[in-house]
Parts: C-alpha cells; sequence; structure tokens
C-alpha cells in the first residue's frame, strides 16, 4: 500500500483540510477491502467503483463524496466557511458536481432515464446536496417531480421485462423505504471486526473442544464365599438336632469385599 498512487491525492487532501485524518483511514481501509474482494467480485460478475490509480485530486474527492467515506455534514459546513474565490472550495464544489452527476449518468447508462431528464435533473439539485448513489439519484428525481410515481411503476415494469440485473436493483432499491445510518460503521471498523473474526475462528477449535474424561477406577468387586454360607447351614442343621433346643445360635453370614480378586 505504501508504493500506491493514489495515497497521494488523499495525502494532498489531508493537507488542504479537505479530509480529516480519521477519512483518510477510513479511505485506506476502503482500498484493502475493494483489494481482497477483487477476486469474488470478479468471480461473481460484481463491478464495484474502485478509485483510478491514474486519479487525480477532483476525482479522489468525488470518489470519498460517493463511497460516502467524507462526514456530508463537515462537508457542507467547510464548503460554506471557505471564501468563494478560495481554490479549496473550487475544489470541493467540482468534487460534489461530479460524484452527483456520476450517480445521474448510471442511471442513464443502464437505460433508466433519457439524456434530458439526466441533465434537467442536475440542473435542479441544490449545491448542499450529496447524490451518493444510482438509488439516491432516482429518489431526487421521485422528490423532485422528474419522474412521477406513475411513471415510476412503468419505469419498474419495462426493467423487469428487459432491464439489466443492475438496473432492477436501482429500480427496486429506490421504491423501498431509505435507510439512514447505514454508514455509522466506517470502513476501519469493519477492517477491525474482520481481523477479530479470523481470530475467533482460528481459536474456537481449541476453545470448544470436549475434555478427555479421567479414566475411572475399575469397580470394586464383591465375591460371595460359598464356604462361609456352607458352613453357617451346617450350623443351622446342627442346631435343629434334638437335645440341642436350648443351644440358640446367633449366624452371620459374612461377605467379603475383594479387589480385582477373580472368582474362585
Amino acid at each position: 500500500m505504501n508504493a500506491d498512487p493514489r495515497l497521494l491525492p488523499l495525502d494532498e487532501l489531508v493537507r488542504l483540510g479537505l479530509v480529516t485524518p480519521d477519512e483518510y483511514d477510513d479511505a485506506l481501509a476502503e482500498l484493502e477491502i475493494v483489494e481482497i474482494q477483487r477476486a469474488h467480485n470478479a468471480a461473481e460478475g460484481i463491478d464495484v467503483s474502485e478509485l483510478a490509480f491514474d486519479a487525480d485530486l477532483q476525482q479522489t474527492l468525488a470518489w470519498l463524496l460517493s463511497e460516502e467515506l467524507v462526514d456530508t455534514q463537515r462537508f457542507f459546513a467547510m464548503l460554506q466557511a471557505l471564501a468563494p474565490q478560495d481554490e479549496r472550495r473550487q475544489l470541493a464544489a467540482s468534487a460534489l458536481q461530479l460524484a452527483n452527476r456520476h450517480a445521474f449518468d448510471t442511471l442513464y447508462q443502464e437505460n433508466l432515464i433519457n439524456q434530458w431528464q439526466r441533465d434537467a435533473a442536475i440542473d435542479r439539485l441544490p449545491t448542499d446536496v450529496l447524490i451518493a448513489s444510482p438509488v439516491a439519484a432516482l429518489r431526487q428525481m421521485l422528490a423532485q417531480g422528474g419522474l412521477s410515481p406513475q411513471d415510476y411503476q412503468a419505469l419498474k415494469t419495462r426493467t423487469h421485462t428487459q432491464g439489466s440485473e443492475l438496473a432492477r436493483m436501482i429500480v427496486d432499491a429506490a421504491g423501498k423505504r431509505q435507510q439512514h445510518g447505514w454508514r455509522a460503521w466506517r470502513p476501519s471498523t469493519w477492517m477491525i471486526l474482520v481481523i477479530v473474526l479470523v481470530f475467533l475462528a482460528l481459536a474456537a477449535p481449541g476453545w470448544f473442544a470436549k475434555p478427555v474424561p479421567a479414566a475411572m477406577p475399575p469397580p470394586v468387586q464383591t465375591l460371595e464365599r460359598t464356604d462361609l454360607r456352607q458352613r453357617a447351614q451346617s450350623a443351622v442343621d446342627s442346631a435343629r438336632q434334638p437335645g440341642a433346643d436350648g443351644v440358640q445360635y446367633d449366624v452371620q453370614v459374612v461377605q467379603e469385599k475383594v479387589k480385582d480378586e477373580p472368582p474362585r
């Protein structure tokens, strides 16, 4: 990553104060995630927005805005605070326009809107609005009135009949209720989570291994002494002979506990 030429414009944006150190770290984490998933995305045919290796300052900042790696509240406050003639404001404003145009261009490329609809939607955009994705662009057109609910339903029907998979995903997502705060977890946080999960996966077999039970001692065998039983029986028989009525015998049969001694 140290030799990555994309770090140069990122460093310069931090130096200019247009990007914070935390946002810089998020950008590095995002680049790492894209690199890790590159093979999988290629195999699955997933098109991921990547920062070009020859991207300049404007393109780099536009990528950061499109990926929502920049705090928009801070960004727009900074934009308003800078003087109109300040080159940093001009750079930030041009990057914002580029990011917004990219979102509407995707709608046009996927044959969801025509050229006139795209240009009209971009012209009606307020200066303090970020359209970070094609889904947000289509929602913005619905909010602006550039696309009526009837037009949206017709577009949805046409897209599901002859549109691309990406076009269907955009149209379906635009019709759902918008979820706020999905970027609450920063990319650097995701990287930490991935590392922790990998560690847990490696350590889990040792943690959940069943302990080997200790060997139980052999059971103590209780052997019955048949000779003692025979002697007791003989004493009882003798006591029953005539002339032995006055003799009382208290006979107890004793069983011995013998450990590990085979039966006789």
